[in-house]
């Protein structure tokens, strides 16, 4: 091997690991939502922050051995005015996944336009009793 050949070889292993380290440092300053690190929790829907449109259905996605306790969604972005949902919710069962689809004659007829909060309570059947409540905002367009 000649030594051009060295020299881009060498430059393409060094161009490699300087990929793999920004790869790192950018997962590092965009950390995984905290409601995502609560027990139980493997997805919100639609995601905090998102922009969605006003008949979105919203829910939650559990871990086995979690149940959803409470549901509730609010007008505003703090959760300030929660309308109870949670005889409204639909379970997807075997994915553990609890939705509520905003309709005519349901509590909820559309989501509010702008801001929304959502205030979810779970519990873990391993451990009766004990609730974890996840709450998030997303807008309305």
């Amino acid at each position: 091997m000649g030594r051009k050949q060295r020299l881009i070889f060498f430059g393409l292993i060094l161009a490699g690991v300087a990929l793999i380290a920004a790869a790192g440092v950018i997962g590092r300053t965009n950390p995984p939502d905290q409601a995502l690190r609560t027990p139980g929790v493997e997805a919100l829907i639609p995601m905090r922050g998102s922009e969605v449109l006003q008949q979105q259905r919203v829910g939650i996605d559990l871990e086995p051995g979690f149940i959803v306790k409470s549901f509730s969604i609010s007008p505003d972005a703090r959760c300030a005015r929660p309308v109870e949902v949670i005889d409204f919710v639909t379970l997807t069962d075997g994915l553990q996944q609890y939705f509520y689809q905003p309709d005519e004659g349901k509590p909820v007829a559309a989501l509010a336009p702008d801001d929304n909060c959502v205030k979810i309570e779970i519990e873990n059947l391993q451990r009766p009793g004990e609730l974890h409540t996840v709450e998030w905002a997303f807008t309305v367009n």
